[in-house]
């Protein structure tokens, strides 16, 4: 690009001239020198390297992160936190001896408003919740199981629905905080929640987050991977109703089951001091060595679990928290856990048996060309997607336009390898056409279109004024989602279902409307002849936007607000 300079030759020799001093121990080097791939002294607050390409003026800190051990161990106490206050919120709060009455806790009035009579109240001894009418469960599950896979459910669908048909108390059955969140969702999903129903669905969330806190402690057989992918779920309602911060918590909850079950070592090629077993505490403590899986679906199921919460949490990063929590910097190079298949595959018994996994994310940046069996599937599309997606925001947030010469030209290195990765992996995608909409993975399609060309948007953005190739790649990245609207969105497909969708719509549509604004500058200020053609080309695929926002299954008042200002940004052209 013509806005960064390229290394060159004379300066890199007169780099590698250098003469070397003391480097501390493996895994003891700062942040930067690790993702530079380059030998560090650990000096502080600067060790050398840095020093040397920062420069004079800019008075930089080198930033030294606790080892993989100490990492998992401030997950623990962090998740036991979190825990303790979300419990303080929402768990049931007794009154008297006679019965537990529930309350909301989000209320506007600082006093805790009483849920509706009948409402999850019982006056059974000991504060038991009264089940769920048993009426309303088989609605529930369809209605769930219609959009369960934009939802981030990673299950063996045919396997759990038969299990949700078995007898309470059925070993088989699956664990009652799974189901008590199924149930939610499908509450949620059912359009039931408007008006005073509303207090209904915090009953049912109530209800569910009192049962997923047990998972855990339950003697189920899959207790590891039912609690997982509670808390994907959960995350996922929680990101939807607008309350981000309840959702990041349940899904650093999922992440930390996740490492702390090693499910990021799954037919792994290497030995991982780093990551040793889970100190048994409190929350972890019924995590242990899961057994040898049943067959190649309960594998698939364990994989899969692993990649959707890599997934989410990538997409979830760029949407709601900030470069430094980015996992694919920390946690990427650590995953060993082979490519996922789709579930039909594991059904098929396609997983070789021999087939073993290293540095998998870390092999995929750096674009090396081994093919795995799992490479193309659609989930693990999507996972590449959120990749991509993390790294280009991360490379965004490094960016700017006074940066020292030394550190343009590796960010420049750094760019210009991203760019062509994301070029590539965009050319390879099945085109959304070649899709049946009513295949079980045309949802993973459709997301992974639209998170792969909102990371071209992303890496670009900060570079659109001063290049006008960057300028063109953002611009044809948002009409390329746009054009993938009208033929692949109707009112009852599922691809609206996904929480992560208003935030990628919202990217989009800030791109429509900058161009727009540009159009109308140029025609008022600059001279320049008017091309009305042009305007309303832009503004066509802008409604677009907004139409596809207006129409979901359910409320979401995350969508609600993007939608807001996405209309009060067009209405102040």
């Amino acid at each position: 690009m013509s806005s960064v300079s390229s290394v060159s030759n004379e300066q890199s020799a007169s780099r590698s001239s250098k003469p070397r001093g003391p480097y501390t121990a493996r895994g003891q080097s700062c942040s930067n020198c690790r993702r530079r791939k380059i030998k560090c002294d650990g000096k502080r607050p600067t060790c050398s390297p840095c020093m040397r390409s920062s420069g004079p003026t800019e008075q930089m800190v080198c930033e030294y992160t606790a080892t993989n051990r100490s990492e998992i161990q401030a997950l623990e106490a962090n998740i036991k936190v979190l825990q303790n206050r979300i419990r303080e919120l929402e768990v049931v709060q007794e009154t008297d001896d006679a019965g537990v009455t529930l309350y909301q806790p989000y209320a506007a009035s600082s006093a805790p408003a009483p849920l509706s009579e009948g409402e999850f109240h019982t006056g059974v001894s000991g504060g038991q919740l009264q089940e769920i009418d048993e009426n309303m469960t088989q609605p529930f599950l369809d209605i769930f199981l219609r959009y369960s896979t934009e939802l981030g459910f990673f299950l063996h669908i045919p396997r759990f629905r038969h299990s949700m048909s078995l007898p309470k108390g059925s070993p088989e059955r699956p664990s009652e905080g799974l189901i008590s969140t199924v149930y939610l969702l499908g509450f949620h999903l059912s359009g039931l929640n408007v008006g005073d129903a509303q207090q209904r669905e915090q009953a049912y969330l109530s209800r569910a987050l009192l049962d997923v806190a047990n998972i855990l402690s339950s003697p189920h057989r899959d207790r590891t991977v039912h609690a997982i992918q509670a808390e994907i779920l959960l995350a996922g309602h929680f990101f939807s109703t607008g309350r981000i911060l309840e959702g990041k918590y349940h899904l650093h909850a999922a992440l930390s089951i996740t490492i702390a079950a090693k499910l990021h070592k799954i037919r792994s090629q290497n030995t991982d001091p780093g990551f040793p077993g889970m100190s048994s505490s409190d929350i972890f403590g019924n995590i242990s060595q899961l057994d040898v899986p049943l067959d190649q679906i309960a594998e698939g199921e364990r994989i899969n679990a692993f990649w959707t919460t890599f997934t989410m949490s990538n997409c979830w990063a760029v949407a709601a928290d900030s470069p430094q929590n980015f996992l694919v910097e920390s946690f990427g190079p650590t995953v060993d856990t082979p490519w996922p298949l789709d579930m039909g595959g594991y059904e098929q018994g396609l997983l070789p048996f021999k087939i073993l996994g290293r540095e998998t994310v870390t092999r995929f940046l750096e674009q090396h060309s081994t093919f795995t069996l799992g490479d193309n599937s659609f989930i693990s599309m999507y996972a590449k997607s959120s990749i991509l997606l993390v790294r280009a925001a991360t490379l965004s947030a490094i960016y700017r336009t006074d940066m020292w010469q030394q550190r343009a030209e590796i960010f420049s290195v750094q760019f210009t390898a991203l760019d062509n990765l994301l070029s590539s992996f965009n050319s390879s995608l099945i085109p959304l056409s070649q899709n049946a909409h009513s295949s079980e993975y045309f949802s993973f399609a459709f997301v992974t279109h639209l998170t792969t060309k909102v990371a071209i948007i992303t890496l670009h953005s900060k570079l659109r004024d001063i290049s006008s190739e960057s300028a063109e790649k953002v611009l044809s990245a948002a009409e390329a989602c746009t054009d993938m609207i009208a033929g692949n969105i109707s009112s009852d497909s599922t691809a609206h279902a996904n929480p992560l969708l208003p935030s990628l719509w919202m990217t989009i549509g800030q791109v429509l409307i900058e161009e727009l604004r540009r159009l109308r500058s140029e025609h008022q200020f600059r001279g320049v002849a008017r091309a009305p053609g042009r305007e309303e080309a832009i503004d066509v695929k802008l409604q677009q936007v907004l139409t596809t926002m207006r129409h979901t299954p359910a409320h979401s008042p995350l969508n609600d607000y993007m939608f807001s200002k996405l209309q009060e940004a067009y209405r102040n052209l």
